[in-house]
């Protein structure tokens, strides 16, 4: 009997450490699906905090957007405003190109300074603004000179001496002076 009952609390031992271990198992199992329930709904929390913020932002646009409308007529109108003020511009490249030449003959004219030739150099680009070059070859007194640099430097159109040279004619001659430069505009 004693092999018997040895045997039979041997048997009930294992169960008894299986029973264990399978509670043991399902306390684990149990254990780590609620921290995957709770990882998952702090994420949803999270994703539902953060879509509520982006829906607020975007209700107070939406209840911004007369102001919106008003804004973006306020800078179309002072964009157009700024082309045909103080960009050199004219319907088309060519007429921009004989604008700007007319503007610089101007005022060389008014300030008493004689073009002999002028040249178009490449246009080139810059963040969407166009700058046309123009390199002239003038004869004129000093007085002249420093009187057209002071026009194109008060132009009221976006106009700028971008290289500028001036020499003698010769020795004997001290009244007159040559005046090469670069005159650039900005257009669209």
């Amino acid at each position: 009997m004693t092999t018997e009952n040895s045997l039979l609390n041997l048997l009930r031992r294992r169960e008894v450490l299986y029973a264990v271990a399978a509670v043991l198992a399902l306390i684990l199992v149990v254990r780590s699906g609620w921290s995957y329930y709770q990882d998952r709904n702090r994420a949803l929390d999270e994703e539902i905090t953060l879509k509520t913020l982006q829906y607020q932002k975007y209700s107070r646009l939406a209840a911004r957007r007369q102001e919106f409308v008003e804004l973006d007529q306020a800078l179309k109108k002072f964009r157009r405003e700024v082309e045909t003020r103080y960009l050199v511009k004219g319907e088309t490249p060519t007429l921009t190109e004989v604008q700007f030449q007319n503007l610089v003959q101007g005022l060389a004219g008014t300030a008493k300074v004689d073009v002999r030739t002028t040249k178009f150099l490449p246009a080139r680009k810059k963040d969407g603004i166009k700058i046309l070059a123009l390199r002239l070859s003038c004869r004129a007194e000093i007085g002249a000179i420093r009187d057209f640099l002071i026009a194109v430097h008060n132009s009221e159109k976006l106009v700028f001496v971008e290289e500028i040279e001036v020499k003698t004619i010769s020795r004997r001659e001290r009244r007159f002076y040559y005046l090469n430069a670069v005159v650039t505009a900005l257009t669209m």
